[in-house]
């Protein structure tokens, strides 16, 4: 038999080398670039205030930026824009006399309105002509009436209680003096069968109802009266005659 088979040789790679090795990957990746964004400061910002949308990780090989009103590059909604080698800005036709735009790219919205609420889109140009966008937004709010002192508060609900107070009395006394000449009205129709009209005298159907009703309420003669009446009928005074013809003496 021949000698044994000598195990084959395995070559170990240090894992210095293995170290080195990522390392030197890690360092030819070339670095991420920065995205472009946008900050509003404050995001909820009260009306007439002033808002800043402050822009983040700009290139250095700029040549300048434009400013818009909305989510998207839009020339008739140009803010303005700003040339950096001379430091020019030239306002734009969505330009309304409020906002600054600054050298580091930044916006100033003063006098805010809320129909400045909503989205403004950063364009910035580089030297390459290469062109990069980012959007930034805002909310325009309705800032609260200050509020009134304790006393002045106090004061007005004072009043408005005493005026109800005196508008519920008053509703009280003419509800009363109402019913009061209802009530008398009611009385005086019952005692009165029929009222006469002002400045009118009776007419001759009331003339004759009080006629009938004070002959039915005087007494009637009874029949020893009636006796003496007829008797006095019945006596003839001769002394008239007389007194006649002594008359007719004097005129003759």
């Amino acid at each position: 038999m021949g000698p044994p088979l000598a195990p084959p040789h395995r070559e170990r790679i240090p894992w210095q080398g293995l170290l080195l090795a990522a390392s030197l990957l890690t360092f030819w990746n070339p670095p991420t670039t920065a995205q472009l964004t946008v900050e509003s400061r404050p995001f909820n910002v009260a009306e007439g205030k002033e808002v800043l949308l402050l822009a983040h990780n700009l290139s250095q090989n700029l040549v300048g930026y434009i400013w818009h009103k909305g989510e998207r590059v839009d020339a008739n909604c140009r803010i303005g824009s700003h040339v950096i080698g001379t430091h020019q800005t030239t306002p734009g036709p969505a330009h309304s006399g409020r906002e600054t735009i600054d050298s580091n790219a930044s916006l100033l919205i003063q006098n805010v309105t809320q129909n400045d609420t909503g989205s403004y889109t950063l364009q910035v140009i580089k030297e390459d002509l290469v062109t990069e966008e980012a959007t930034g937004q805002f909310r325009v709010y309705q800032e609260n009436a200050p509020g009134l002192p304790v006393g002045a508060v106090a004061g007005m609900v004072t009043g408005v209680l005493v005026g109800v107070a005196l508008v519920a009395a008053l509703v009280c006394f003419l509800l009363l003096a109402k019913t009061r000449r209802t009530s008398i009205q009611h009385d005086l129709k019952e005692q009165q069968p029929q009222v006469l009209a002002p400045g009118r005298g009776p007419s001759h159907s009331s003339a004759f109802l009080m006629s009938s009703l004070s002959a039915a309420q005087a007494p009637r003669p009874g029949p020893r009266t009636a006796a003496p009446i007829y008797e006095e009928m019945l006596k003839h005074d001769t002394n008239v005659y007389c007194r006649m013809d002594r008359k007719g003496d004097v005129a003759s």
